[in-house]
């Protein structure tokens, strides 16, 4: 497997013109960018989107259920690029620029997760994908899903309020679905 360099960029999201290896963004908390794919849809009215359910071996968050896709964007690429990449590769998804919505960006400054002393600073842009496909055609090839399905906004709130199997970020989803609902037109 080759290593993994990400270009480096200041708090804003600037790049600053050098790059890192990914372990090492993370060990000495460089800021640098990520997405967030949300793959949606409308049916009987309602909005959905595909959850799924992280791989037990995954370093961060597993066993949990998640709204999103995503990955780090490596030196060189861009967002749209690296959207497009980690699709194809989580869910078998051969992405179409149509579809495709770039979304908020956030930023997060601080640890991956509670039991990770490893400083996580990233830049992340959400992207929503409109899919409307079952969930059995998607394809996952990479091992980092267990399983996946449909869920409306109100069965996610539901869920997340009632069970702990939930990445902890998973409570940001009522912006992600204001900031989506304010993009598209049924």
């Amino acid at each position: 497997m080759s290593k993994e360099y990400l270009d480096i960029v200041d708090e804003k999201g600037n790049l600053t013109g050098e790059k890192e290896l990914r372990s090492v963004c993370h060990e000495k908390g460089l800021w640098h960018r990520t997405v967030h794919i949300y793959c949606y849809r409308f049916a009987n009215n309602e909005l959905e989107f595909i959850v799924h359910l992280r791989a037990k071996n995954k370093q961060q968050n597993p066993d949990k259920w998640t709204t999103r896709f995503g990955g780090h964007v490596e030196s060189g690429h861009t967002l749209e690029e690296t959207v497009t990449k980690e699709l194809f590769e989580e869910a078998g998804i051969k992405a179409e620029s149509k579809n495709m919505i770039s979304g908020i960006r956030r930023i997060f400054d601080g640890f991956a997760d509670y039991s990770d002393p490893q400083k996580n600073r990233e830049i992340t842009q959400a992207y929503y994908y409109n899919y409307d496909k079952p969930v059995e055609t998607l394809e996952f090839n990479d091992g980092e899903v267990q399983e996946a399905k449909w869920m409306s906004v109100k069965e996610i709130k539901k869920e997340i309020s009632t069970k702990d199997n939930w990445v902890p970020t998973i409570h940001g989803v009522e912006s992600i679905v204001n900031d989506l609902l304010s993009k598209i037109t049924r």
